[in-house]
């Protein structure tokens, strides 16, 4: 029975229950150009859903309606999906150690955006190369650089060209010396670094050199346990990170090339699987200093939402320190179930609408509203 926290200045309301998947579903991605909601499965297929694109009704109701399965092909589990920026294109990485590259043909929007989206899907691309299983992909904000990581140890930089075509640019590794599984990764622009979270405790930064090809600028240490998710903030300043070791780590750029851990953020009893950090909507003081919402999920069924602030310091207001405060949880979110995956929708005017993926198959779809 899902229960929520009635003692914090906002609550989380269920908005949709989205069924289909005969299997565990992995991971969610919302379109950045239109309004569809993307989940992939265990089952081996992805689910594409439309929703209302005004979902300010006096009731916070928003309407979601099954658009189209694609059945992937991918010989095993699809586990984590990316949309490129346009829209147009979906990634897919698969336990089977390939990516697939899928878009319409002929694709033509009307006024919604959504005239074609239930038309056939296809195949555009198979990205072929990791040894075994693809755990995550994740597009530059240009749409010109795709990442992909598998439990092979490496991270490759894929370069998108016309006609669905992908190069690949290079394969940082972590050292020879770590036994270690990349998890998880995340990829920013305009700086245009790489993190990637391993099974080793770590996160590695990389950034591309014209010269020397992309390579790991620095390593980050202090999580106690595997690392399984990674979350930029949404103007690039920050970094979050989720652990086997049940906390969330803050991590600040405070020069070109290095990251600080500035705070720990605690309250779940077991490991942190999934974080997405949002623009969010200041519940009270404006928007001044505000970082967004950062929300967290994992295997004790919880959703903790956090609001995140830069606050000046009282000694010296021309220092700045990350603060957060806790505004909103949610108990036994998906029942019985470990929480795979929550991400925030990026569109405007719903900045407070977050989705979940489960061991039960199912996708929900979720609003902060003020209490």
């Amino acid at each position: 029975m899902t229960v929520m926290d009635q003692s914090l200045p906002a609550q989380i309301q269920l908005i949709d229950q989205l069924e289909g998947h005969e299997d565990r579903a992995w991971h969610v991605a919302w379109n950045p150009a239109r309004p569809i909601l993307a989940s992939c499965s265990a089952d081996k297929n992805v689910r594409l859903y439309s929703y209302s694109a005004s979902p300010q009704s006096e009731d916070n109701s928003i309407k979601f309606t099954h658009l189209t399965t694609i059945p992937t092909g991918h010989a095993k589990t699809v586990r984590a999906i990316a949309w490129s920026p346009s829209g147009k294109t979906l990634a897919t990485a698969s336990f089977d150690s390939n990516i697939g590259i899928w878009a319409q043909e002929g694709d033509e929007e009307n006024e919604d955006g959504v005239s074609n989206a239930a038309g056939e899907w296809e195949c555009m691309s198979l990205l072929e190369g990791h040894e075994t299983e693809c755990k995550s992909v994740a597009y530059s904000s240009s749409g010109s650089l795709l990442a992909s990581c598998s439990r092979d140890k490496t991270v490759w930089i894929w370069e998108a060209h016309p006609d669905y075509d992908f190069e690949c640019m290079g394969a940082p590794l972590p050292p020879l010396s770590l036994s270690s599984m990349v998890a998880h990764l995340n990829a920013s622009l305009p700086a245009q670094i790489l993190a990637s979270a391993s099974y080793d405790d770590t996160i590695k930064l990389y950034i591309d050199d014209p010269q020397e090809d992309w390579f790991c600028f620095q390593t980050l240490t202090g999580h106690e346990s595997t690392v399984w998710t990674l979350a930029f903030s949404p103007d690039g300043r920050y970094l979050a990170s989720g652990s086997d070791d049940c906390t969330i780590r803050i991590w600040e750029r405070v020069q070109e090339h290095k990251w600080e851990c500035v705070s720990v953020l605690e309250g779940h009893e077991r490991s942190v699987y999934s974080i997405s950090w949002g623009r969010g909507k200041p519940l009270d003081g404006g928007d001044a200093g505000s970082l967004g919402w950062l929300a967290s999920t994992g295997g004790d069924g919880v959703i903790h939402v956090w609001e995140m602030r830069v606050r000046s310091s009282e000694k010296d207001p021309s220092k700045k320190t990350i603060s957060h405060r806790a505004i909103a949880k949610i108990f036994n979110a998906h029942d019985v179930h470990d929480v795979n995956c929550v991400v925030w929708c990026p569109r405007k005017g719903s900045e407070d609408l977050f989705a979940t993926a489960g061991d039960d198959g199912l996708v929900k779809v979720w609003k902060v509203i003020p209490s």
